[in-house]
């Protein structure tokens, strides 16, 4: 089914007129829905408690009264059983505890105490009851109160307030508690799909990095995909949180738009106490062990990381009213672990090329070029955020809390690794400030009807400032060894960064009970506002083979963005380069089945249409776009001259099934499962490059000096108000004619929509009389869309290389329209799968819960979309035809993965109670690529190609003699030596390399917490936390464990195999094979010298 609506493209300003009246319509008609339908939220927010009353006799109790008491906040819950005698109470507050009485007329009442009830998951309480003349001593009254997660149908994790207590942490943040997820990973992604497609809701409210240029520190740690990770904070504090949840497979209806995990958590509320702590955490150089695996030493004494804040919860009127609050402040300095002179990085470059480097740009341009340092840098971060709650319990039938989150954060950003270096030029400030204010409506209406109302508006501004001269290029020079970069100037993605982002959410459900039917309807909104305030390299970006070409200013490619109409910064700062409103509506409808006592399905379907009210410009150089007379050679594609757009704004299905089958009657065995679609959203960021690069907006500058050499006398490194324009005139474009020079075009597929994913699962729970539990669980995913880049302008004409007798690495020359650059287009494709199969043993006593999982995983796609574009996307993705890649495994491959973690608390008769904790992860190393790095052998604007691995006999071939340097003999035998010394690449002769075939050594990591509760008055609730969260124990017991490795993922982690290309000028041997230079390449992977050291970090808390 596909219904779409095509718009007309727009301009105007941030909130002009007609975006106001499209936002009163809009809400206007939501509104409508809402009080026609009186309906709730997306996300769950609450909890429920479901079961039978029965006589003893067993027949059921139709009519009994139900009343369940929240004991901290008085909050009444009530309603009468039906003629099954059957009940269910539906948005309960999580937590507890709860107090649940059941009485009729006749009967005697009875009551149950301490229930708890679970985010998200409907405990089960059944009664049973006797006349009212039996004493009380008499009257049997039994239940079961099961211990049902997050998983009640499909595959999750339902991570309670004291497991994120109690593990051990030093960020304090959601993406630590969240690997106790066992088909997570280090990185934040689950499944083995791509962190950007996770959705991230804080009380049932979004809470992602909707525009997605959340980045990453090199790769060594990933980036959460929530709001605040640009400057290194965390999005709500974990003093305010209550509950989470991470799901993977929620047949839920109400759970939408993601393709990876969605991660839901839920914040706290005051009660009829005045409740609260005052508490801090820290940790510096002293605490921090020594560099154990190079030569680093000990911590540097710039180091500190401290936070400290302060909640409360009290009752305005008790019953009735409550106010919670949560405030907390975050100050870190992280001084860089990598410098010049150090073993570490002398493969990169050494001191005397320092000095050299900073010479050279301090006489050449003088005071206005710094190239910083290149020995240690102390980059910094701090966030203040403030969380207040209000609750009202209107009466019995109907809640409201409305809550608002602020954060204002910054930090600042540069990194090394073992493969990028960066001067301190580099280091950019980002300025981070977001506000979420969300009021959420709880109604019961009759015994049958329940329903819940979220409206929640969103604000996140993100900055990016340099902190050298913004007008300065990113210089990138090639280090000593392949494979290696060196950075200096000002950050291409900061010279001009500068994102607003809005969001309105409008949420409905309706929850209609029929006995045996459990009927839900409902819609989710959520309503954008991107001003996309980013130009890609408006300063220059300018690549260097050598040292020595730099030396002699020898650049090997220039590239860069410029505006037509001002380059100015300031003005391109105020008229951002993309502005435009994205709106995705939600609609679905669902029927729990109680077949039987014991066997449960749930049928239901939801309907995503994602709007673009005002389309992309396609202007008249798109429209008529010169046609490749070779097209369909080795790829095909939509021809440009076609694209209409005509994406999105149509219709996208999502039938789902899950069912639940309790085989003993005990329920200690039970089966688990369902499939259904899964439809997603992509970073807004991929959109916004169609709105600004147009052809008639910004002209795009490429130039390599082998196919075009730069003019005389030109210089791309020297600063200019107009950022690179002033080079490109000077090489021959008019830069204020759109119609002069190139330009860049980045276009949208016909038909093109969300990623979708058809998803299924199947698990098994057996539990123990003696409370042990074994889970066995299967999760599969098949891509239905997702997602394909390709860059078009390049002549489908290829030529192959002499050792390439199956042509399977074409070489490309010659543009299609020289007009442009190069033209990217972003489109659908249903290739890609992944799967994962879990086991997990866990163990309840009293003071002890443990559990262990093993999951082993394969991902698959074909490609990663890890970057913030369509060009950095395409241009780093390892194919031999990068415009028809090939299934491969995914960056977020998972393979095999272990995860424990043991709790024990022990209760000392007048000292109070000690809690440890132990967390352990091992999990195979990380994919990363061998082939070519900074550079491609097939003539076309990407930075990395695959690469043939030649027979021993054959590598000759490859090499010619250097002057005054090795001969082809030599290097021959270097790398003949080099590719038998590696297992995977030696497997390789005669064929190619393979996307992520390469993996770093396992990251094994235990962490442990020990805190201790001491009270400090005789009155029940006070009490003293001390506390100490020892991270990367491993390290501390040998130095050879706990050792974290990762792949840079500057160039999508790919790792150099040694060979340079000769390509300027460029050289060929006899047989039509190119030319290369070898070098040793080193490690073929980076080691994260900080979180490889271990850590402590001590906590005090005062409660009351």
């Amino acid at each position: 089914m596909n219904i779409y609506i095509n718009r007309k493209p727009r301009s105007g300003p941030f909130l002009g007129k007609d975006m106001l009246w499209r936002i009163h319509i809009q809400v206007a008609l939501w509104c409508l829905v809402f009080f026609m339908s009186t309906s709730g939220f997306a996300q769950e927010t609450s909890g429920a408690l479901t079961g039978r009353v029965q006589h003893v006799d067993g027949h059921a109790v139709a009519g009994a009264s139900i009343l369940a008491v929240h004991t901290p906040s008085g909050t009444r819950y009530s309603l009468a059983t039906d003629k099954d005698g059957r009940y269910t109470l539906n948005n309960l507050r999580i937590g507890g505890p709860y107090t649940v009485t059941v009485s009729m007329v006749g009967m005697q009442s009875d009551t149950r105490t301490d229930i708890q009830i679970r985010l998200g998951a409907a405990q089960e309480l059944n009664l049973q009851v006797q006349e009212g003349s039996q004493a009380l001593a008499e009257v049997a009254v039994t239940g079961r109160l099961q211990r049902q997660r997050v998983d009640t149908y499909g595959a999750g994790r339902n991570i309670s307030a004291e497991q994120v207590r109690n593990m051990p942490t030093v960020s304090r943040s959601i993406t630590d508690v969240t690997r106790l997820t066992p088909q997570g990973s280090r990185d934040n992604s689950f499944g083995g799909t791509n962190f950007r497609y996770n959705n991230v809701t804080v009380d049932g409210a979004v809470n992602n990095d909707a525009i997605g240029f959340s980045p990453s520190l090199g790769g060594q740690t990933g980036t959460s995909g929530m709001a605040g990770s640009s400057t290194r904070t965390n999005p709500i504090s974990m003093d305010a949180i209550q509950d989470m949840q991470v799901y993977l497979a929620p047949y839920d209806v109400k759970i939408g738009n993601f393709t990876g995990g969605s991660v839901n958590a839920v914040t706290r509320s005051g009660t009829n106490k005045i409740e609260g702590s005052v508490y801090g955490y820290g940790r510096n150089a002293a605490l921090t062990g020594k560099d154990r695996v190079g030569s680093l030493g000990k911590m540097d004494h710039d180091f500190y990381d401290y936070q400290s804040g302060f909640r409360i919860g009290f009752p305005i009127i008790k019953d009735k009213l409550f106010f919670f609050s949560n405030e907390e402040i975050t100050r870190r300095q992280d001084p860089t672990q990598l410098y010049a002179g150090t073993t570490e990085t002398a493969h990169i470059l050494s001191e005397d090329d320092v000095k050299s480097i900073a010479t050279a740009v301090g006489s050449r341009y003088g005071d206005v070029f710094d190239a910083g340092t290149a020995g240690k840098y102390t980059n910094w971060s701090k966030s203040t955020k403030f969380f207040n709650r209000i609750d009202w319990n209107i009466n019995d039938r109907h809640q409201l809390a409305i809550r608002n989150n602020m954060i204002f954060s910054s930090a600042t950003h540069m990194d090394r690794d073992q493969q990028d270096f960066r001067f301190s030029s580099m280091a950019f400030k980002q300025t981070n400030n977001q506000s979420s204010t969300v009021a959420e409506l709880k109604s019961r209406f009759s015994n049958n009807l329940s329903a819940n109302a979220v409206l929640g508006f969103t604000v996140v501004n993100d900055r990016r400032d340099p902190l050298s001269d913004p007008t300065l290029p990113q210089v990138q020079i090639q280090g000593r060894t392949p494979g290696t970069t060196i950075y200096l100037g000002t950050d291409r993605e900061a010279s001009i960064f500068d994102m607003q982002q809005r969001t309105w959410e409008l949420t409905a459900n309706l929850n209609w009970n029929l006995g045996r039917h459990k009927l839900l309807f409902g819609t989710h909104n959520e309503l954008y506002r991107i001003r996309y305030g980013f130009v890609n390299a408006w300063n220059g970006r300018v690549d260097y083979n050598s040292i020595d070409d730099f030396l002699n200013n020898n650049p090997y490619r220039v590239r860069g963005s410029y505006n037509y109409k001002n380059n100015t910064r300031d003005c391109i700062l105020g008229n951002p380069a993309a502005d435009f409103e994205i709106n995705m509506y939600s609609l679905y409808v669902q029927d729990e089945i109680r077949v039987s006592d014991h066997f449960r399905v749930t049928p239901g379907l939801r309907a995503d249409f994602t709007q673009l009210p005002d389309m992309p410009v396609l202007s008249d150089k798109v429209r008529h776009i010169q046609s490749d007379p070779y097209f369909g050679t080795t790829y095909n594609y939509t021809p440009l001259s076609r694209i209409s757009n005509d994406f999105l704004n149509r219709v996208q299905l999502s039938p789902r099934v899950g069912f639940r089958w309790e085989v003993l009657e005990d329920q200690s065995l039970v089966l688990r499962g369902g499939a259904g679609l899964f439809t997603g959203r992509i970073p807004f960021a991929w959109l916004a490059y169609a709105y600004y690069n147009t052809g008639d907006s910004y002209g795009a500058f490429d130039q390599r000096a082998d196919q075009k050499p730069f003019a005389p006398g030109s210089d791309a490194i020297k600063p200019s108000p107009n950022g690179l324009a002033d080079f490109i005139a000077a090489n021959g474009a008019v830069v204020n004619d759109p119609k002069s020079g190139k330009t860049q075009v980045d276009l949208v597929d016909n038909g093109f929509t969300m990623p979708q994913v058809l998803r299924g699962s199947l698990g098994i729970d057996y539990e123990t009389a003696n409370n042990w539990k074994f889970t066995v669980e299967g999760l599969y995913t098949k891509n239905i869309s997702d997602v394909l880049f390709q860059q078009l302008n390049v002549h489908d004409n290829p030529l192959y290389y002499g050792y390439d007798i199956h042509q399977q690495q074409p070489v490309y020359q010659g543009a299609v329209d020289d007009r442009f650059s190069n033209m990217y287009v972003l489109s659908n494709t249903d290739q890609g799968y992944r799967y994962n199969i879990t086991g997990t043993i866990s163990k309840r006593m009293k003071n002890f819960n443990g559990t262990a999982s093993y999951t082993y995983g394969e991902s698959k796609d074909l490609s990663n979309g890890v970057r913030n574009s369509m060009e950095s996307n395409w241009q780093l993705n390892q194919s031999l035809i990068p415009n028809n890649p090939k299934l491969a495994y995914s960056n977020f491959d998972i393979r095999h993965r272990i995860v424990s973690s043991i709790s024990y608390d022990h209760y000392w008769r007048t000292a109070g109670k000690t809690n440890i904790t132990l967390f352990i992860s091992a999990q195979s190393g990380s994919p990363f690529t061998y082939g070519i790095v900074n550079n491609s052998i097939q003539g076309l604007p990407q930075q990395v190609s695959l690469v043939y691995v030649p027979n021993p006999e054959e590598a000759i071939r490859y090499f010619k003699d250097i002057p005054s340097g090795n001969t082809a003999v030599q290097q021959a035998e270097a790398f003949n030596k080099y590719i038998d010394g590696n297992a995977y690449l030696s497997s390789r002769r005669g064929d190619f390399t393979e996307r992520n075939r390469g993996r770093t050594p396992w990251n094994v990591q235990a962490d442990l917490r020990i805190a201790h509760d001491l009270p400090v008055s005789t009155k029940k609730g006070q009490f003293m936390t001390i506390s100490a969260d020892v991270v990367n124990v491993t390290n501390l017991l040998y130095k050879k464990w706990g050792v974290q490795y990762f792949s840079p993922n500057t160039f999508n982690s790919t790792s150099s195999v040694g060979l340079t290309p000769t390509l300027f000028p460029p050289q060929q041997n006899n047989g039509n094979w190119p030319v290369f230079t070898f070098n040793e390449p080193g490690q073929t992977y980076s080691i994260d010298y900080f979180n490889s050291r271990a850590q402590v970090q001590l906590g005090v808390r005062y409660t009351f």
